[in-house]
């Protein structure tokens, strides 16, 4: 056995070899493009972040009719589609329904005040105080207000069953991402405590998600009731309904079952 006695050797009392630095320099940054390469590699096997927006730099103010049941919500006549309704869920900052601020205003004209909250078709308002809604002395012409009411008449639409995961609709409209799913489940259950409307995310025949308004078999809010099944999959029973541009199932007692 032969040793080479010139090659290079670290003592920590003397200055570090030369040829040593060459090596660990050449080593680290190998292990730098790696690392690098590997959490490239690792970030775009992710999901895409949800489409929803949440607009914190400016109030959006909107006037229609508010309708209180099943949830807080501001009706009007759609700009992009005449002849239809756009119909926004309105909420409050923090996890809090909007209902006790609103329920002064049931089927008045008013204008609503907050931060636009928007996920495809869907829209919210997030309230900052009070005093961000108002009666709407003008209402848009009384014209446009009796043509507004014609279309807020409920619509059967007869029983249903759909199988889905039981969302908070303002996390999942926007303001967290994901809004879905086990690891949003803690702060689902928070929201739906508070009050805000529980959304049953389904996917129709294409695969494309949908959601639907889920209500208690009166009409009023399932939010609490629902709390304790979000995140999980279910199956959901009960009447659809219509109103406005919102579709709404009143629930079936015992009409959701774990999957």
């Amino acid at each position: 056995m032969t040793s080479n006695k010139n090659a290079p050797f670290f003592i920590g009392y003397r200055p570090f070899p030369a040829a040593l630095t060459r090596w660990y320099l050449a080593l680290a940054a190998v292990f730098v493009l790696a690392s690098g390469g590997g959490g490239y590699w690792l970030a775009a096997q992710q999901a895409a972040p949800a489409p929803g927006n949440w607009d914190t730099a400016a109030t959006t103010t909107m006037r229609g009719i508010l309708m209180l049941r099943p949830y807080p919500a501001l009706h009007r006549l759609n700009p992009a589609a005449p002849g239809g309704v756009e119909s926004v869920l309105l909420v409050r900052q923090g996890k809090h329904s909007a209902d006790a601020w609103a329920r002064g205003f049931d089927r008045q004209a008013v204008s609503a005040r907050g931060y636009a909250i928007t996920r495809g078709g869907w829209k919210m308002l997030e309230i900052p105080d009070a005093d961000a809604l108002a009666v709407d002395g003008d209402g848009g012409g009384d014209a446009d207000l009796e043509t507004l009411r014609a279309l807020l008449e409920i619509q059967p639409l007869g029983p249903a069953e759909l199988a889905g995961e039981i969302v908070d609709s303002k996390c999942f409209l926007g303001v967290m991402k994901p809004g879905s799913g086990m690891t949003h489940k803690a702060c689902a259950e928070l929201c739906l405590r508070g009050g805000i409307p529980p959304i049953l995310v389904a996917a129709d025949a294409d695969g494309r998600k949908i959601g639907t308004l889920l209500a208690r078999a009166d009409g009023g809010s399932a939010a609490a009731e629902l709390a304790e099944f979000a995140a999980d999959p279910v199956r959901v029973s009960g009447q659809l309904q219509r109103q406005g541009g919102l579709l709404f199932m009143r629930v079936d007692a015992g009409g959701v079952q774990r999957r």
